[in-house]
């Protein structure tokens, strides 16, 4: 079963280290340049979290030592930002991205700021998986017919002791049954839900 934890007040702004501010920074400046001059096919899916507010998450999750381990996965993963704080906040970081154009940015934000995480184009969801799915309209934003990423990464949902996801109205089923089919217990699911709206579940034996 997944248990919901408390969150703490979101407005309460966590410690930026320079190079978290550097991140946060540029990847403002880029997703902005992105959005306004990309001329290239039109990627509907993506849209960009509330990062500070992300990370004010992340940081207390660690600081409250409520991960069981350090591996990180970001499910559906753009420019790779929530993939790359992670990675900053000491945590082995994967995303996982559909779109080959973003998979490229976020390994190029990584470089330019010699940050470490891997990055993957594919699927995050595993090879049966989309049996899970009850109705097609829960997942219409979601590409269920991409190979999964794991393999390149040689591992498996089972292995991540934290993934991040910002499913789309009406999605959320679909990611917290994945999650409860695949993750270890012990494992924790934190989703983006809009501004100042995060939600944290653990997957516990029940």
């Amino acid at each position: 079963m997944l248990k919901p934890i408390e969150l703490p007040d979101l407005h309460v702004d966590a410690p930026l280290t320079s190079e978290m501010e550097t991140l946060l920074q540029e990847s403002d400046r880029r997703i902005d340049d992105f959005l306004h001059h990309w001329r290239g096919p039109i990627i509907e899916n993506f849209v960009a979290s509330d990062y500070r507010t992300v990370n004010n998450v992340l940081h207390w999750i660690v600081e409250h030592q409520l991960n069981a381990g350090n591996m990180f996965c970001e499910w559906g993963s753009g420019f790779g930002v929530v993939t790359l704080m992670a990675s900053l906040h000491n945590f082995t970081a994967f995303g996982i991205e559909v779109e080959a154009e973003l998979v490229d940015r976020a390994r190029s934000l990584a470089d330019d700021l010699g940050l470490s995480a891997e990055f993957a184009q594919g699927s995050f969801i595993p090879p049966g998986g989309q049996r899970l799915i009850q109705y097609h309209e829960d997942v219409a934003h979601i590409e269920t017919d991409t190979p999964g990423a794991y393999e390149e990464f040689d591992l498996e949902i089972a292995d991540f002791d934290l993934l991040f996801a910002f499913p789309w109205p009406g999605e959320t089923r679909f990611w917290d049954n994945l999650f409860h089919h695949y993750a270890a217990e012990g494992a924790l699911l934190l989703t983006y839900h809009g501004i100042e709206e995060l939600r944290l579940q653990r997957k516990v034996r029940g």
